[in-house]
């Protein structure tokens, strides 16, 4: 393979400020709104990495209070479990059921989900919220993790879809201001028919 053919010569040959008195302005535009996209990209890597740290923060924050604020406790099955969502393609069956728990000398009774086996009367751990009625369970610290990564990398693929958008819309318009100038220079060269 050539010098001349090479990748990178050929990237090289398309930059901006290219003495080439044969590259058009318009390419020089184009050239130069790419390498502010890359440059744009780069810069929002940081930006990125700063609001996902923040989500992190703010997820880990709000998982440590609400799971302190809830209580384990330990519940007697009063009804037979009732089906609440059916199965379906992408999902199991939830089943729940009546429960009745004992905490700090009052009885309380609830409806969590349960599994589609549990038998009346039978032993289940239940969570109990700041209301005292029956919640989720506790989450696990490590979702704080996955939130600020998930909000990273959303951000990162937006601004990249955006960016390749506005590129792709530049190079739209830039195509077609080609073939206007093409086609006028191609009238000026030819002579009208029957002269």
């Amino acid at each position: 393979m050539s010098h001349n053919s090479s990748l990178a010569w050929r990237v090289w040959r398309l930059r901006p400020w290219n003495s080439n008195p044969l590259m058009r302005a318009s390419d020089r535009w184009e050239a130069l709104l790419r390498l502010l996209a890359v440059a744009l990209m780069l810069l929002a890597v940081p930006v990125a990495a700063a609001v996902g740290t923040a989500t992190y923060s703010s997820s880990a924050e709000r998982i440590s209070v609400e799971n302190a604020a809830k209580t384990e406790v330990q519940a007697t099955v009063l009804t037979e479990p009732k089906q609440t969502v059916a199965a379906g393609p992408a999902q199991a069956a939830h089943f729940e059921a009546r429960i009745q728990w004992k905490r700090g000398g009052d009885l309380g009774t609830g409806t969590i989900e349960v599994r589609r086996d549990t038998k009346v009367g039978a032993t289940v751990q239940a969570w109990l919220g700041p209301d005292g009625l029956p919640g989720d369970p506790p989450q696990k610290p490590g979702s704080a993790v996955t939130n600020g990564i998930g909000t990273g990398v959303a951000l990162l693929v937006g601004v990249g879809f955006v960016l390749l958008a506005l590129l792709w819309c530049a190079g739209r318009a830039l195509e077609r201001l080609h073939a206007v100038r093409w086609e006028s220079e191609l009238r000026g060269l030819g002579r009208p028919i029957g002269t």
